[in-house]
């Protein structure tokens, strides 16, 4: 009997431990799915302030990691109902500071998250080279290791595992002034871009192999408006890219016969949960939203926080319309799962989206999405189907389209009622991409 492939997980997030996105949601729900393939895999995150000690074992106790006399604890946990085992770094200066991310918007904005990230693949690194993490592939995910990355292609020894690294979003690439960086790593190791340094360019640079979160958005990012200046780069790479469509784990959305029933509003309700960022749409939907409001008696939910203009903007709505606009800054799982469940219509009018999950909980629960044709949103929601989509990048377009779900909504109930049933018949669960990557891992051991 063969040894099953053994795959460390790298990565800046892990839910329920320490999540802010979706980055969090695949890094807990793909590595039980490669589990139960017969993967052996294991994850290793920063062990961040805001976690807790309890269910936590201390396994490594000061090891020293040979940067400014910086010493590390490392902690071990079983990942629920599952045999993932789950690795916490510990370092009260670099990595159990402060929050997760020191930016609402979860880009790398201060040089403290850029610290914290060295920090934390310079640990990575030096475990994988003690045997403490002993793995055929090391997963890593996102700008935060692509120094990883970097120091595993140029480590000497002859043994040495292989790299898999995955984009989630390009448009956060760790990006910081090259000079002020050198002192961890040496000035030969990194390649320069301009005068600064590029994370999520190193892995790109440096990986065995390349994934991104859709196949829509691996062509996306090959092209000057999506490649934030590393198309030509990732096109050097094109034959190492590949686009696997993330899934959910459905056994976290629990669908209840009251959610699940016909929706009992005699007007819309439009439902938001993400991050309030650029990317998702914001300064598209959030000036059609009184003509929504006023001529069609549509309420709106949204729950997310980000950008300080979009966050005023929408506490500015809430208080022109409070009856019709409710607002919650910050994240709050009950009350996703509410607005998942009880919307009408699900809104992501995202400028740009390399996979999206919003729209396959939505789904799940019949919301029926509203989505820009991008990414992984083009790859999953199709138009009059089980969404409502349109393709250019404007108010216009997008309120076109509201006045269609509108429409649906007064005018059509029988359309809409088998849209929702559609919806609900999706399967975007993790089996089918997690054989695919089970493959991708077969194929780059023997290669």
């Amino acid at each position: 009997m063969s040894k099953p492939i053994r795959a460390l997980f790298v990565a800046s997030e892990l839910t329920p431990i320490a999540k802010v996105g979706g980055l969090g949601d695949v890094i807990g729900t793909l590595p039980k799915a490669l589990s139960d393939l017969g993967v052996d895999v294991k994850i290793v995150i920063p062990k961040y302030g805001e976690i807790d000690n309890r269910n936590l074992k201390l396994v490594i106790s000061g090891w020293p990691t040979g940067f400014e006399n910086e010493r590390i604890n490392v902690y071990k946990t079983k990942f629920p109902k599952s045999s993932v085992e789950v690795f916490l770094i510990e370092n009260k200066k670099y990595l159990s500071r402060g929050p997760i991310y020191f930016e609402h918007t979860a880009f790398a904005g201060r040089f403290e998250e850029i610290q914290r990230f060295i920090f934390f693949s310079k640990a990575v690194f030096g475990l994988l080279n003690a045997e403490i993490f002993s793995s055929d592939i090391i997963h890593c995910h996102d700008w935060h290791t692509g120094a990883l990355v970097t120091s595993i292609k140029r480590q000497t020894s002859s043994i040495k595992p292989k790299t898999i690294f995955t984009i989630h979003n390009l448009g956060n690439q760790g990006k910081w002034n090259f000079d002020k960086v050198t002192r961890w790593f040496g000035k030969n190791n990194f390649q320069k871009f301009g005068n600064n340094f590029n994370f999520i360019a190193e892995g790109v640079l440096n990986a065995d192999l390349i994934t991104t979160v859709s196949p829509s958005y691996a062509k996306e990012i090959l092209t000057k408006e999506y490649g934030l200046g590393l198309e030509n780069l990732l096109r050097k790479r094109r034959k190492d890219l590949v686009g696997i469509l993330n899934g959910i784990d459905y056994g976290f959305w629990p669908v209840s016969a009251k959610a699940s029933a016909d929706k009992p509003y005699t007007h819309p309700h439009f439902g938001f949960v993400a991050r309030l960022t650029y990317q998702k749409g914001l300064s598209l939907l959030l000036p059609i939203i009184p003509e929504f409001i006023e001529k069609y008696g549509a309420e709106f939910h949204f729950l997310g926080q980000g950008e300080a203009r979009f966050e005023k903007w929408l506490e500015k709505l809430s208080k022109k319309y409070p009856k019709k606009v409710f607002v919650k800054i910050g994240f709050d799982e009950k009350l996703a799962h509410r607005i998942y469940a009880q919307s009408d219509f699900f809104l992501i009018p995202s400028a740009f989206e390399p996979s999206g999950l919003g729209q396959m909980i939505s789904m799940h629960y019949g919301n029926i999405p509203i989505v820009r044709e991008t990414g992984g949103l083009k790859d999953s929601v199709k138009h009059l189907k089980t969404g409502f989509v349109f393709k250019e990048k404007t108010s216009e377009a997008l309120a076109k389209v509201m006045e269609l779900a509108v429409d649906y909504f007064y005018n059509k109930p029988k359309q809409l009622k088998s849209m929702q049933k559609n919806c609900r018949k999706q399967d975007f669960s993790w089996g089918h991409s997690a054989n695919k990557y089970k493959a991708l891992y077969k194929n780059l051991l023997i290669s």
